[in-house]
């Protein structure tokens, strides 16, 4: 007798297609470092980008990345792989190369200003949407169920921008936002070098549509006392759904662990089960939801 995780993954043929490094350019010329881990499901899969805490890199985003490309067996049916991208955000990990007026100049993420942190969310997250876009209309991805995963500072540069991706006018000749439809946020900071999530939470799309996840460490009273801002600032626009209907209504998801530890630490704790809660969490308000495919670029 065949097992229900079997059955469930019996219609996915081979190995998930392997990663590409690729370089993006920002429009500020920053040389931005990515990883792209396809899918092999074509205009059905969903696209997870992903992004590392200060001071960390696109590399400890991998083992996610992987977990995330095939999904577990989170319910009945063969779930599409994914179409994931870690980020090496400015100044760190391999992005440290930029143009300036006399030749190229390197970025150290422990001399970034405030300017810089707003960068990541006006640059380098418009360089990685653009990749995304020549993606979905190469029909690799479904650029319409986006999904961000963000760990501390990741985590604001995600929220930043989704409220950005919520704001942007809708145009008579193609589709150019509302694009992200769900939020994970691992360890978010309440204001960090002026990525302020209370701006984010302004955005009434983002407070009310989107799908949120959200996991810290307890036993740090500063990561409490911040993910609890969040929290607050959501929960009234999410609230709990009858225990029969909470997989098809259930639209936030709140993780407090028995932890100091945050951020990507937290993700490598096998007790806390965080990647199979992320994955979970996608499959439920993203990957089984009907948001259809829609080509981007002007023919």
């Amino acid at each position: 007798m065949t097992s229900p995780v079997l059955g469930q993954l019996a219609g996915r043929a081979g190995a998930p297609p392997r990663p590409v490094d690729q370089t993006l350019v920002t429009r500020d010329g920053v040389d931005l470092r990515i990883s792209y881990f396809p899918s092999d499901a074509g205009q059905d899969a969903t696209p997870v980008v992903l992004l590392h805490d200060f001071g960390e890199s696109r590399a400890v985003m991998r083992g996610l990345a992987l977990a995330l490309q095939t999904p577990g067996p989170a319910g009945a049916g063969e779930i599409p792989r994914r179409a994931v991208v870690t980020v090496d955000l400015r100044g760190h990990g391999d992005s440290r190369s930029a143009a300036g007026v006399d030749g190229p100049v390197q970025l150290d993420h422990a001399r970034l200003r405030q300017g810089d942190f707003e960068d990541m969310v006006r640059f380098d997250m418009e360089a990685v949407r653009s990749f995304l876009v020549d993606k979905n209309d190469a029909r690799e991805l479904n650029l319409n169920k986006l999904a961000l995963v963000g760990s501390g500072m990741g985590a604001n540069v995600a929220a930043l921008w989704a409220a950005n991706d919520w704001d942007a006018p809708p145009l008579a000749v193609r589709k150019q936002g509302q694009d992200v439809k769900a939020l994970a946020l691992i360890s978010p900071a309440w204001n960090f070098r002026g990525l302020a999530l209370n701006d984010a939470l302004r955005q009434p799309d983002v407070r009310q549509r989107l799908a949120l996840l959200i996991a810290f460490g307890e036993e740090s009273r500063d990561a409490a006392r911040d993910a609890g801002n969040v929290i607050r600032n959501v929960e009234k626009f999410h609230p709990e759904p009858p225990p029969d209907q909470a997989k098809e209504k259930k639209d936030l998801f709140v993780y407090e662990l028995p932890a100091a530890l945050q951020g990507t630490e937290l993700l490598s704790k096998a007790s806390f089960a965080l990647p199979p809660k992320i994955d979970e969490f996608l499959w439920r308000r993203v990957d089984t939801k009907s948001f259809p495919w829609i080509g981007r670029k002007v023919k």
